[in-house]
């Protein structure tokens, strides 16, 4: 019968590893709903004014921040404008998600939909943050997956060991015999056909 597989003890190593990988999962999950709200464009709409336009050139990349205000819609505004009940109301400052210096001309209103994000609002494109946040989901449950399964992994044997019933096996044919002392029949043979005539 055999026996059963035991988990080894978790290294601090391993223990670690799960942490951060936990954290970045978190992460992912956390996002996911606003990531899905940004790429179908829920939310409330209103219009995005820029203010400011600030970018840093990377290598074959240029990475931009527009900031500026958005004011929603009057039809979502406050239940005493008649609009909808826990909507955002007046203008607040914000900065519109993957603007590029096309996008951000100051002064110029931009359609924009706000889809609870502190701090940003999106553009008539929508967003892929839904991409980020399944990566890191998966990254999270792979790599917690490989960890844990390390755990009750049965540990290989030495190269060099022999098991206990293999000891003083192969050895050639030749010389070899029975724990009896007798010559095996294969050895006979041969023996009978070296005998001089």
């Amino acid at each position: 019968m055999a026996a059963m597989t035991r988990a080894r003890r978790p290294s601090a190593f391993s223990l670690v590893v799960l942490v951060i990988v936990g954290l970045l999962g978190y992460v992912g999950l956390s996002g996911w709903e606003q990531g899905v709200r940004a790429a179908q464009g829920e939310g409330t709409p209103g219009v995005f004014v820029a203010a400011t336009l600030s970018c840093v050139q990377h290598p074959g990349h240029e990475s931009c921040v527009c900031q500026g205000g958005f004011t929603p819609e009057p039809e979502h505004g406050s239940p005493d404008e008649g609009g909808t009940v826990g909507a955002p109301t007046g203008e607040r400052s914000v900065r519109l998600h993957a603007a590029d210096r096309s996008d951000c001309a100051t002064g110029e209103e931009i359609p924009a939909v706000d889809s609870g994000a502190s701090d940003r609002v999106y553009g008539p494109a929508g967003s892929r943050e839904w991409v980020l946040s399944v990566a890191l989901m998966v990254l999270s449950a792979g790599v917690t997956a490989i960890v844990v399964a390390g755990w009750f992994r049965r540990p290989r044997p030495a190269a060099d060991a022999v098991p206990p019933g293999r000891r003083g096996r192969g050895r050639g044919r030749e010389g070899a015999t029975h724990r009896s002392g007798r010559t095996r029949p294969w050895e006979r043979s041969q023996n009978l056909s070296e005998t001089p005539l």
